[in-house]
């Protein structure tokens, strides 16, 4: 282990251990993550609304680049987002671990399943009304994530936006196959991801307190 390292894990105890002192759990710090995905999330679904929907003169057919773009952008993104997070206070509680855990299993998640429906579109087995149940599986990924975070951190908040995320599996599964649905997707993406990131990021300690 480098001097660096030791340092910072030393940094790390003395504030978990300051917020242990105070009764407190350590703040959740993928604020920065949800943020910067639920924007290029709701851009995204916000764009195929008014494609679907005919507002905007862009081939249906090419709103698969719309997605390929903000799957570079996104991934490209969080590897630079992924290095800010070294050093930071708390990042070794288990709410924490627990949160990067969970939320790179459920994006694993997302992507095997969107990957499955892009093979049988390929192969002439899939129908393209398929990408349509792609949002409410991604925002049941969203509850299940939320939930269970902010259940191991102690976070009352994160439970609430687990419920809005299986509100938001509801409400887009009931509007499947219709431009509307995307519209419904955009909206619940900022409640879900955009907003909630901006919460955690105002929380998230600066330094040991």
């Amino acid at each position: 282990m480098t001097d660096k390292h030791a340092e910072a894990l030393a940094d790390d105890i003395a504030y978990m251990r300051t917020l242990a002192a105070e009764g407190v759990q350590a703040p959740l710090l993928g604020g920065r993550f949800s943020l910067m995905w639920g924007v290029l999330v709701a851009c995204a679904t916000f764009a195929e609304w008014l494609i679907l929907s005919d507002r905007v003169a862009w081939g249906a057919n090419r709103i698969g680049l719309i997605w390929l773009a903000i799957g570079v952008l996104g991934s490209a993104l969080s590897a630079l987002l992924a290095r800010s997070m070294r050093g930071k206070p708390g990042f070794g509680s288990v709410g924490n671990r627990v949160s990067k855990t969970v939320w790179s299993i459920g994006g694993l998640a997302i992507f095997i399943y969107v990957m499955g429906i892009v093979i049988a579109a390929m192969t002439g087995r899939g129908l393209a009304s398929d990408f349509d149940t792609i949002m409410p599986m991604a925002f049941c990924v969203y509850g299940i994530a939320y939930f269970t975070t902010g259940s191991l951190a102690g976070n009352g908040a994160m439970k609430a936006v687990a419920g809005l995320s299986f509100l938001a599996t509801l409400a887009t599964a009931a509007l499947l196959h219709q431009p509307v649905a995307y519209l419904a997707a955009s909206a619940f993406v900022v409640l879900t991801a955009v907003l909630p990131g901006i919460w955690m990021m105002r929380h998230e300690p600066a330094a040991l307190v």
